[in-house]
């Protein structure tokens, strides 16, 4: 694989390599600079729960699908290089997801045409909810980039034919990613039903001896799944994976109820991020690309289509609705959909002589795209998987002014967060859980980015204000509101 990526390579034009080099560093650029955000609410109890406990917890312990066994096991190793700090954590994440532009546009060549292939890895170098998931410490990039590298390894087989070394890296990057996230069916699946498909279409009979190929890639890959997933499962039984609540089916009305709102919400963080406008105009090239391809293909069957095909019936055998970044892995070949749609645009005859530019045009739309994003706080204004963006203030107050007594009153999706910062700032993290019978003093923290207000704690029962108060601020920042109740008479 390495020696034909290098052979192919070198017959690419110069132009062509340096727009392409190009847009890969500033793809690295825009993922170094998240490193630093704050931490969210998932990445937090992935740390929390898996990634600061043994190696014994880590790879049995399966309270919730937020322990992406594979992920966790290399954030545990990177974690030994900065102490549990943000970037430490996230640089396996970093790594792949800086990996996808190079990806998107190594498939957009395999499958598309140059001129795709370079919008395509522009779009991805600057899309918001890549460059999210590039630097949070939890495996959805992994799961992308399994998934292009998938492709990649189809198509070679599909134009040189099967080798055991193919396969064999086939059944390896399918488990890696599996083994990190069971949602890793939905893209392998994706993948597999596209080479099928194609080649059934392409060769008829002739297509049995690679397919038969195909069944034993699938088959070591779920026996290196399960052997991963073993220790969790024999500690936890099945269940723990195939029968929990975020994965369980739903009754089809809530089904529906629930899968229908993320169409439009998933639709709306790939066109990150950039202004509704052009996130409008995005959406209409991505659909023109698709019927472009499925009428004159390099695909054999669109890429898109197989996956929308997969993905349906998935849906529908197991009718419950995952979260809206389950999809992430579809957004890079969306996004080489939205190029070949550019291509034909540039294919008229009053564009044609902007063809030999387009590798400088598309640094320039990279730049554009990942400055467009610093400047409007893209990642900032993403609520996707819980912020709080105020936790290390606070918890820096709390390690030097909390008292004995005191009791730490933070919800959803602040109470990780908060935890995680507070053991970075050598806080006692048991202040969140002091005994009713012991606290003296409430402290409420409340997440503005949530609309939390001190109406909506006493509301929602967070505060006792029969038994604390009065209430006093204490604390104010960016997106976050701290008060104080003492506890009202002289016993607690």
């Amino acid at each position: 694989m390495i020696r034909a990526f290098r052979a192919w390579w070198a017959n690419e034009d110069p132009a062509t390599r340096l727009g392409v080099a190009g847009i890969v560093a500033v793809g690295a650029v825009a993922r170094l600079s998240a490193l630093t955000q704050p931490m969210r609410y998932d990445e937090s109890v992935t740390y929390l729960r898996f990634i600061a406990r043994s190696w014994t917890t880590a790879a049995t312990n399966y309270q919730s699908p937020n322990n992406h066994l594979l992920y966790t096991v290399l954030a545990k190793l990177t974690a030994l290089l900065g102490g549990g700090a943000p970037w430490a954590l996230r640089l396996p994440a970093f790594v792949a997801g800086a990996a996808l532009v190079p990806l998107t546009y190594a498939v957009g060549r395999a499958l598309f045409t140059r001129e795709a292939a370079l919008v395509g890895a522009a779009l991805a170098a600057g899309a918001t909810p890549l460059i999210l998931y590039s630097a949070n410490a939890r495996g959805f990039a992994f799961v992308a980039a399994a998934y292009l590298g998938l492709l990649l390894i189809a198509a070679r087989i599909r134009a040189r034919g099967q080798t055991f070394g193919r396969w064999a890296w086939f059944a390896l990057i399918a488990a890696a990613g599996a083994a990190t996230i069971p949602v890793m069916l939905f893209p392998l699946g994706a993948a597999a039903l596209w080479l099928a498909l194609t080649l059934c279409l392409e060769r008829g009979r002739r297509a049995l001896p690679v397919l038969g190929g195909l069944a034993a890639a699938l088959a070591a890959a779920g026996a290196l799944t399960y052997a991963a997933y073993l220790p969790i499962v024999r500690a936890n039984g099945l269940g723990a994976l195939v029968a929990n609540r975020f994965v369980a089916p739903s009754p089809w009305p809530r089904f529906f109820e629930q899968f229908l709102p993320t169409i439009p919400r998933t639709l709306a963080a790939w066109t990150g991020p950039y202004p509704w406008e052009l996130g409008v105009a995005l959406v209409a090239l991505g659909a023109a690309g698709v019927a472009q391809s499925a009428r004159a293909s390099r695909e054999g069957v669109p890429v898109l289509v197989a996956a929308y095909a997969w993905v349906s019936a998935l849906l529908l055998a197991t009718h419950r609705a995952p979260v809206a970044h389950t999809w992430l892995w579809m957004l890079p070949v969306v996004l080489l959909s939205v190029g070949l749609a550019v291509e034909g645009l540039i294919a008229l005859p009053r564009a044609r002589r902007m063809r030999p530019y387009l590798p400088a045009f598309a640094v320039a739309a990279a730049v554009a795209s990942v400055s467009w994003g610093f400047a409007s706080d893209a990642l900032g204004a993403s609520h996707d998987t819980g912020v709080f963006a105020g936790a290390r203030q606070i918890a820096q107050a709390l390690a030097t002014q909390a008292e004995p007594g005191d009791r730490v009153l933070a919800s959803t999706p602040s109470d990780a967060p908060l935890q995680y910062y507070m053991l970075r700032a050598g806080a006692d993290t048991a202040l969140l859980s002091t005994p009713d019978s012991l606290t003296t003093r409430q402290i409420i923290v409340l997440n503005a980015a949530y609309d939390q207000t001190l109406a909506w704690a006493v509301a929602a029962g967070l505060v006792d204000t029969a038994r604390f108060g009065p209430i006093a601020p204490a604390m104010h920042t960016a997106d976050a509101d701290v008060y104080v109740a003492e506890r009202k008479g002289s016993e607690p």
